[in-house]
């Protein structure tokens, strides 16, 4: 049994020093932490087995013994060092804020996307995503969106949902597809792709937010005004005649066609909008077709308007549908 345990802590202990390694050089996997999470547990059911079979050890070295004191003050320093480091990584100050500094989530914190802790995710069927808003502000409704693709579809498009305000500026990311949130060079299909070539009117109103330009560069320009904020539970209030507009970017890789002829990124991302009305009586909304991400939208992000030359990506989209919760 105890070679056994040795065995398996070993084992166990590869699989975290791997899957950690991934964790801290490489942009967040949930595959990875899955893997973590278990050797994690299957490490704590081991030490177990490993501490029970010692205890005789553990009460020998603290109670008996010439060296009893001189131990007992080693380990009293042992402790305290210990106690150091967990008060530093509670409170992320050196020397673990040094190491964590270090880590790819760090280094790119201004480029990886989370959605708003409010905001759920669900697929109740492989061609449905089903994306709902909560708000904690008194007298406020929630949102959901429902995101219904013809179930033919062979390959779902990346999709990303946002609110911005009336005048364009950005107000909060609901949704972005997970594959691409966490690098700026995401993995698309198999081939390394330029985040802003397949979401790029999403990508360029998310500068406001992140203050990197969609190129990498420093937006010395971005920032909020005055009147703007950076979170949609305001704009859900009931009774002060608010509104915003919400905004659906997709595209779908491997859709070329004579006018779009490069092979993976094909025709261009098509963006889906309505104006909420938070006090309006009917609380449902249709996402009407809007624009496009083509032609200079991957250096500008303005929406383009002329739909010649795109096909099959105009049916893409089954029913997209917004309901606000009162």
């Amino acid at each position: 049994m105890r070679h056994l345990v040795n065995f398996g802590l070993l084992f166990s202990f590869l699989a975290l020093a791997i899957t950690g390694g991934w964790a801290y050089f490489r942009p967040f996997s949930l595959t990875a932490t899955q893997v973590h999470l278990l050797a994690g547990f299957i490490t704590l059911a081991l030490v177990v087995l490993h501490l029970s079979a010692r205890l005789p050890y553990f009460r020998n070295r603290t109670n008996k013994g010439h060296g009893r004191d001189k131990f007992r003050k080693q380990l009293l320093i042992l402790l305290i060092l210990f106690g150091g480091l967990l008060y530093a990584a509670v409170e992320n100050i050196p020397p673990v804020s040094w190491l964590i500094d270090g880590s790819y989530e760090s280094r790119n914190r201004a480029e990886i996307v989370r959605s708003s802790s409010l905001a759920a995710f669900s697929k109740p069927a492989p061609h449905r995503k089903l994306i709902i808003r909560d708000c904690r502000e008194k007298n406020s409704s929630g949102l959901s969106v429902l995101l219904h693709f013809p179930e033919n579809l062979k390959t779902m498009p990346s999709v990303a949902v946002w609110a911005e305000s009336t005048t364009g500026s950005m107000i909060e990311t609901l949704y972005l597809e997970q594959s691409l949130a966490y690098s700026p060079t995401p993995l698309w299909e198999d081939y390394r792709t330029e985040r802003h070539h397949i979401l790029p009117l999403w990508r360029h109103r998310y500068t406001l937010i992140s203050g990197i330009a969609p190129s990498g560069d420093v937006d010395s320009t971005s920032g909020a005004t005055q009147s703007h904020q950076y979170a949609l539970d305001p704009y859900l209030v009931k009774g002060q005649e608010k509104e915003f507009v919400l905004c659906v970017e997709i595209n779908a890789p491997f859709d070329s066609n004579p006018s779009f002829p490069d092979k993976l990124l094909g025709q261009p991302s098509l963006i889906y909008t309505c104006l909420i009305e938070v006090d309006r009586d009917d609380p449902y909304y249709l996402l009407e077709l809007t624009g496009h991400g083509g032609g200079d939208a991957i250096e500008t992000g303005n929406f383009q308007y002329d739909f010649d030359g795109i096909g099959s990506a105009l049916y893409l989209r089954d029913l997209f549908l917004t309901k606000v919760e009162k």
